[in-house]
């Protein structure tokens, strides 16, 4: 299973990227084009979803990699026990308020597909195409955190002790 999510997480991590470069493709062109006095309709909302899909699927990956910013100040003054009280806490808080959130975007989804919205750009897109990345990238943001949250609980390793190689090398051969 810690395989099988790994690859997922790296997965997610190699469409991230590619919507990083995306951005950068689409701005170059509103760039190029408005310098050639063409207008190209959409740019601008195709990099603003490409920004949103990039930082959503994203997140899974820089957390198992252990990149996202942690606060230890008060953690490294607190004794064993409460640092792992506080992990347990953090954790749970934290896996609770996405899974949350990546709900209420899979509704946000469902409910712009039912009625039918149209992006406001020039664009005119379906607003529920550039909306469906985003809530499946906080998806499976929340499955890291759960992945992340069950495996504290079994084995009392913390999500960011993990190497920062998502695939181990066992899983590269």
């Amino acid at each position: 299973m810690d395989r099988a999510l790994g690859r997922l997480y790296a997965a997610c991590g190699v469409i991230s990227a590619i919507s990083i470069v995306l951005i950068a493709v689409l701005v170059a062109v509103s760039i190029i084009s408005r310098a050639l006095g063409i207008y190209v309709g959409g740019l601008t909302e195709g990099a603003g979803y490409a920004m949103a899909t990039a930082g959503s699927f994203g997140l899974a990956y820089t957390f198992q990699a252990g990149g996202h910013i942690r606060v230890d100040l008060i953690l490294i003054a607190l004794t064993t026990r409460a640092q792992n009280i506080a992990e347990f806490i953090a954790l749970l808080l934290t896996t609770s308020a996405i899974f949350y959130l990546a709900w209420f975007m899979l509704r946000m989804v469902r409910i712009s597909y039912q009625f039918g919205d149209i992006s406001d750009g020039s664009d005119g897109l379906p607003i529920w195409l550039p909306q469906f990345p985003a809530a499946v990238g906080f998806a499976i943001f929340a499955i890291a955190l759960l992945h992340n949250f069950i495996r504290y609980c079994l084995t009392g390793q913390k999500p960011w002790s993990v190497s920062g190689d998502i695939l181990s090398n066992e899983e590269k051969s």
